[in-house]
């Protein structure tokens, strides 16, 4: 379909003109002349026209003065075509539709696709309509269009996968789809809790109503949140969220195999650890299986890599190791991740770093820097050919560590002053949340907050962005690129001597997470939790192969277990939990429509037709005189 929208449409109230001349041509009607004749003789020598041929000569005058009026008034309205898209001006109403995991129990997404249906069908037959879909990532399935088969078609197709629940994302991408125009959003989702904790941004434009259409989740689910394998026994963790006892069973699948299985009895709302053993031949994965005819389906298999990765590597720089730090509490928060398989720490003094070799060094994934002090020039020299030559270094800047020979170490000048900045109950506050490093903290249960720093050093802060401050202000960590590699400092200590820091909860996801960070690219991970996928994989539960060559391996990528819970906020609470944006200019709006415009000019073709009206018109008028 297409529609033909005006640039300027106020310049049509000029076509009004056109009733002049209708006007004339009926209340101004020539008298037929009289014509005296003296003699009969005379009567064949006057001119009597025919009464039917003046009549058809005078409508095409109307005709052609109408036409001409019209078109001078289209013209400078400057029409254009639209095309198949709704017209800009049009207001819409936008259908998102949840297509998360939370989505997939027996039944509940027909009748998601029949309410999203509804929508389209119901919505008024001046508007355009437009579909959304979501997960953890949201599509524009259908931009704003008049075209309504198209939108329900796109509703049919759409099928829930595997991600998560992301709210804002879908609010975000239903502004997009919007704009500037009036609009109308209608949410058909489950509602599930899980879906306003990411951190994402996102909201709707002032303005914009909001109807949320609910389609209740199962009365209970059964899901295989973690499975491990040690010692060639898989161990796995089956939740119920249901508030009746359940039982149910688990099976382990290698090679399309069934090599074992149990039955397993859960408690109302309660897991249950599963030991699963079996013969595992030469295949390296395998995957957990349950049947759960009720709830949730995406989560009723667990993929499980049966030989672990190898650990990723990484050095931790401390004045005196044998010290009552000596970077005890880096090593043992490490020692957390990946039920201890993560990382491979190797903690050194000064002395003992200084006599590595440039390569051995460079196994190393990344450097933690707690002390210097202990650091010679050789040493010195080392740590900085690391960090320029693409290193990877998160430096702390406690009392071990020697303000006065640190440019040499890292290669650059931070500015640091020699003496440390008292700052009693300075707590840290994340400056950019959405950096991977603050990952786990998005949730108020695992806020930076309560974190005590005492003493600190102040940064001069030049090329380096920022990550965190201090509640009085002052920088608490930043990042930066220093030749080739990447630099985190912070500003205080982990050793606990200048803060509380690592005897807080939030020590260990905030080291592993600035360990993670650090080393991305390094790690030989292979067990990923949606959305996070390696490059080259697709973005669903199962084994996949990712590289080329000889360093091409297997990964396996599972649900996120948060998904797994059916419960649902209200419709109140999920409103009051939209966020409103301010309207962006209509300029926008006006300049995509005038570029149209120029590309089509149809105002020129317009002019050119009333002007050849206009010429007819005075060829018939001179004629009829």
């Amino acid at each position: 379909m297409f529609g033909i929208s005006f640039l300027s449409p106020l310049f049509l109230i000029g076509a009004l003109a056109a009733a002049v001349p209708i006007l004339l041509h009926l209340f101004h009607r020539r008298p037929e002349a009289v014509i005296e004749f003296p003699a009969v003789r005379l009567l064949t020598g006057a001119p009597v026209p025919q009464h039917r041929r003046r009549r058809l000569r005078d409508l095409i005058l109307l005709a052609l003065r109408v036409a001409a009026l019209v078109l001078l008034a289209v013209s400078f309205a400057r029409p254009y075509v639209a095309g198949a898209a709704a017209p800009a001006s049009a207001p819409v109403t936008v259908v998102v539709l949840d297509v998360s995991g939370s989505m997939s129990a027996p039944g509940q997404f027909a009748r998601a696709q029949q309410a999203a249906s509804r929508a389209i069908a119901q919505a008024p037959s001046g508007q355009a309509v437009a579909v959304v879909t979501f997960a953890d990532a949201a599509t524009i399935a259908v931009a704003p269009t008049s075209d309504r088969g198209g939108a329900l078609a796109a509703i049919a197709a759409a099928t829930a996968g595997a991600g998560g629940t992301r709210y804002r994302t879908a609010l975000a991408r239903a502004s997009e789809a919007i704009g500037p125009r009036p609009g109308r959003v209608v949410i058909v989702s489950d509602l599930q809790q899980a879906g306003w904790e990411t951190n994402d941004a996102g909201g709707l434009p002032d303005g914009v109503t909001v109807e949320v259409v609910t389609v209740p989740g199962p009365a209970g689910n059964l899901a295989v949140t973690s499975a491990v394998s040690r010692d060639r026994v898989v161990t796995a963790t089956v939740q119920s969220y249901g508030a009746d006892q359940a039982t149910v069973d688990v099976a382990l699948v290698v090679g399309g195999r069934e090599v074992a299985r149990t039955t397993a009895t859960l408690a109302p709302s309660a897991a249950a650890e599963i030991e699963l053993r079996g013969g595992f031949g030469d295949a390296g994965y395998g995957q957990v299986v349950i049947d759960d005819a009720v709830g949730y389906q995406h989560d009723n298999v667990r993929y499980v890599a049966v030989t672990p990765p190898p650990a990723t590597p990484i050095a931790v720089l401390v004045a005196d190791p044998t010290g009552t730090t000596g970077g005890i509490y880096v090593e043992r928060a490490l020692a957390v991740a990946g039920e201890g398989r993560e990382f491979a720490v190797t903690v050194a003094d000064g002395r003992a770093l200084s006599k590595w070799t440039t390569a051995e060094l460079s196994r190393h994934a990344a450097l933690v820097i707690l002390g210097t002090r202990t650091l010679d020039r050789s040493g010195r020299q080392l740590v900085q050919g690391y960090l320029a030559g693409g290193g990877q270094v998160l430096l702390t800047l406690g009392p071990d560590v020697d303000p006065g020979t640190l440019g040499d170490v890292i290669g650059t000048d931070l500015g640091v002053g020699p003496a440390a900045v008292r700052a009693a109950g300075a707590t840290l506050v994340p400056a950019d949340t959405r950096h991977p490093i603050f990952r786990p903290f998005l949730v108020p249960a695992g806020a930076l907050g309560d974190v005590q720093i005492e003493q600190h050093r102040r940064l001069k802060i030049q090329d380096a962005a920022v990550l965190a401050r201090l509640t009085g202000g002052d920088v608490a960590l930043t990042e930066q690129t220093v030749g080739q590699g990447r630099l985190l400092v912070f500003a205080s200590d982990l050793d606990n001597q200048w803060s509380r820091f690592p005897l807080h909860p939030s020590f260990v996801p905030f080291t592993v997470e600035a360990a993670r960070y650090l080393t991305r690219g390094r790690q030989q991970r292979h067990v990923f939790t949606l959305p996070e996928v390696p490059a080259g994989a697709a973005a669903e539960p199962g084994v996949t192969l990712v590289g080329e060559g000889a360093s091409a391996r297997q990964v396996v990528v599972n649900v996120d277990a948060r998904e797994s819970s059916p419960a649902a906020t209200s419709v109140d609470e999920f409103t009051r939990g939209i966020s409103r944006t301010s309207r962006s200019a209509q300029e926008e709006l006006a300049g995509g429509a005038r570029e149209i415009e120029d590309r089509q000019r149809w105002w020129q073709v317009g002019l050119l037709v009333m002007l050849a009206a206009l010429a007819g018109e005075a060829l018939v008028g001179r004629r009829a005189t």
